[in-house]
Formats: structure tokens, sequence, C-alpha cells
């Protein structure tokens, strides 16, 4: 297992970013939904904790930035890269 620790700036309003950050969760949860097995929000919405096999990771947001912080394979972790720049492109 590797650690996962990113931020990503969003360059948007907080209203925007919620509205991207629940769309990007829905999408990634709808096209990838083999891979999670569990989905939880936090009560006011800014974070999801998601699991499937092999990872464990909490995603959220505040005013500058979107966050992905936990554990993941370590094949994953040499994608931090390219997922870095699919969190950059579903922001937009």
């Amino acid at each position: 297992m590797a650690k996962l620790d990113m931020a990503v700036d969003h360059g948007q309003t907080p209203e925007a970013a919620r509205e991207n950050f629940e769309k990007a969760v829905a999408a990634a949860s709808a096209q990838y939904a083999r891979w999670f097995h569990r989905l939880e929000w936090s009560g006011d919405r800014t974070a999801v904790d998601v699991s499937g096999p092999g990872f464990d990771v909490r995603l959220s947001y505040d005013d500058r930035r979107v966050y992905a912080r936990g554990t993941i394979p370590m094949a994953l972790k040499l994608l931090q890269g390219p997922i870095q720049a699919f969190i950059t492109r579903a922001l937009k």
C-alpha cells in the first residue's frame, strides 16, 4: 500500500467548487462503480470517503483546493500524475 496525499487548486467560487465536486464524484462513482464499494458523504458534503478493493481515500475540498488523501495500491501511486490531471479536468 502507498500513501496518497494530493491537493489541486480548483480556482472556482465556493458554490461552483461544491457543484463540480459533487458532479465529479457522481460521475466517477458511475464510471467506476465496480471499484467503488462504499461512498460516505460528510454531513456538510465537503468530503466523501471512498473505498474499494485495496484503497481507502477521503476526497474533500475547501475554498481553494480539492484534496485526495488515503491509501492506495502501489501501482496506482505510480499514476499520481495522471490522477491529478483527471481531477483537474473533472473540476472544469
